[in-house]
């Protein structure tokens, strides 16, 4: 449990002194998240849902942002790059409000599909800032259909 709580530290650290460069009470504007396939495509019939939560204590969440269905019945070839706005769900939500985002991938294959991707998710704030926090090497199959992490600076 220390580990945990050492580790949950440092990202918060190294999470929020960045954004106080900022100001603080610039509000979210938009939600982006950009897929890129590689080894491995992502079905024509797998849903793809996308939730970025803001993590406010041990146990409350707020929702920031979400995306169902990506793509709709696209195939994500091998290699592909695919951008997405998420569909806001707060104009309230400024910069200070911010304690550590998390992102949720969930897919729902119809049959047997392995997709092998890296995204980047970034927030765009009126003041024109921008947090961006990118992850490689996810794996995600009809086995293991959930991902979550949190947000890095």
């Amino acid at each position: 449990m220390k580990k945990i709580i050492a580790a949950l530290s440092i990202i918060t650290a190294a999470l929020v002194a960045p954004l106080h460069a900022a100001d603080q009470n610039a509000t979210l504007t938009k939600v982006t998240i950009t897929f890129t396939t590689h080894n491995d495509n992502k079905d024509h019939d797998t849903v793809l849902n996308v939730l970025i939560k803001n993590k406010v204590s041990m146990f409350l969440s707020q929702d920031l942002a979400s995306g169902d269905n990506l793509g709709g019945d696209m195939e994500f070839v091998d290699p592909s790059t695919h951008p997405f706005d998420l569909v806001l769900k707060s104009d309230k939500v400024t910069l200070k409000d911010i304690t550590l985002p998390v992102v949720n991938i969930h897919i729902q294959p119809h049959g047997k599909d392995r997709w092998i991707f890296d995204y980047k998710v970034s927030l765009i704030f009126s003041d024109g800032s921008t947090f961006s926090s990118t992850k490689t090497g996810i794996i995600l199959d009809q086995d293991n259909k959930d991902y979550t992490g949190v947000f890095e600076g």
